[in-house]
């Protein structure tokens, strides 16, 4: 259960990762969830390394990956936009 648990968890930012990137928008992601939510992760992540459990290490591993990329893609397509609008305006 253990297992299933962990790649429910993993694959669930797989449909925002997608759509982020093929909307190129991320206007409506709260930012500070994401880096709220990568540092609970983290502090999983860390916990798993110490008591060694392999099914959570992998877990968090791939959630950490994922949310690390949906902040990325937040990051980066809200940077353009706001390029774009400052553009824009001149």
């Amino acid at each position: 259960m253990g297992t299933i648990g962990s790649l429910i968890i993993c694959i669930s930012a797989l449909p925002q990762i997608i759509k982020t990137y093929r909307t190129k928008k991320a206007d409506d992601i709260s930012i500070s969830y994401l880096i709220i939510l990568m540092s609970g992760m983290a502090l999983m992540m860390i916990y798993s390394l110490y008591v060694g459990d392999l099914v959570f290490i992998f877990g968090n591993s791939l959630s950490v990956l994922s949310t690390g990329i949906l902040i990325f893609l937040c990051l980066r397509y809200r940077s353009q936009f706001m390029t774009q609008v400052i553009e824009n305006k001149h």
